[in-house]
């Protein structure tokens, strides 16, 4: 400990010692309501593990309905049509592509 730290502890234990007795009585009533009040809002027991399992309850039924929605979703035909297009545009332009490359690799060295 460095003579600031010394210095520091003393002035601290010296306030300490020349508290008076009303702000010492404020300071124990102060406390006792702190504590009486977090003894209120505890939370019941079986609150946690009852949260918990209804909370994985929900999730298993989202992960066993989720399969279901998704083959739903991917049998509205319309979206494969938009897709299908999509890629049909991408080969279209693979010679493109296939140049492009040919040219990075030049500039590169």
């Amino acid at each position: 400990m460095n003579d600031f730290e010394r210095q520091m502890q003393q002035v601290l234990r010296r306030s300490e010692r020349d508290i008076d007795d009303q702000t010492i009585q404020e300071l124990a009533s102060a406390r006792s309501a702190a504590l009486s009040a977090r003894n209120k809002q505890r939370v019941p027991r079986f609150f946690v593990p009852a949260t918990g399992m209804a909370l994985a309850s929900i999730l298993a039924v989202v992960l066993i309905m989720s399969p279901d929605m998704m083959e739903r979703t991917n049998t509205s035909g319309g979206q494969e049509e938009v897709l299908l297009g999509e890629s049909m545009d991408l080969y279209e332009d693979m010679d493109f592509y296939y140049w492009l490359a040919r040219e990075d690799s030049n500039l590169q060295g």
